[in-house]
């Protein structure tokens, strides 16, 4: 297993570029009726699920905290 750090702007640019690559691949696999495709690229498709949920528990995180700050009185 490898761990590595990432600004925010790094991880949204891999996501979305991972994310773009899936698609086209998903969508090549429907258009052609080819499930082997989807077996050829079986690990990218795993790394689009790892980032996708680290994804969505960084932002219900950040919701937490944002729901934590107190609310300015002006």
């Amino acid at each position: 297993m490898k761990t590595i750090t990432l600004t925010d702007d790094q991880f949204d640019t891999l996501y979305e570029y991972v994310d773009d690559k899936v698609t086209t691949i998903v969508d090549a696999s429907v258009e052609y009726q080819d499930s082997d495709m989807l077996e050829e690229w079986e690990d990218l498709l795993d790394v689009h699920t790892i980032l996708e949920e680290t994804k969505i528990e960084y932002e219900r995180k950040l919701e937490k905290a944002r729901a934590k700050q107190p609310k300015a009185e002006w």
